[in-house]
């Protein structure tokens, strides 16, 4: 889901809030239309930055991963050097 998608998500759990909030307290719905748009803005900007955090963590992971398979490589290519060098040994004997 792109950055459009968490706004909008964010700004209608935001209404959502307000509604039920609103509910509980057993008034209108409409009252206080400012209260509505501080939540909806409110969530917004914490859809987008929910949406920020998800492409940090996505690059972070994806560096990580690459660390690993260049260390696992490493690894592979080191151990087939030991072996070679065993078996040449072995067969040299």
């Amino acid at each position: 889901m792109g950055v459009v998608g968490h706004v909008i998500g964010g700004a209608a759990f935001g209404l959502a809030a307000r509604f039920w909030q609103l509910g509980i307290l057993k008034k209108p719905m409409l009252s206080n239309p400012v209260g509505h748009l501080a939540s909806t803005v409110f969530f917004a900007g914490t859809g987008y930055y929910w949406w920020q955090g998800t492409v940090y963590m996505k690059g972070v992971l994806e560096e990580q991963e690459h660390k690993m398979r260049l260390r696992r490589d490493a690894q592979m290519l080191i151990e087939n050097a030991s072996l070679d060098k065993a078996l040449n040994r072995s067969s040299s004997e």
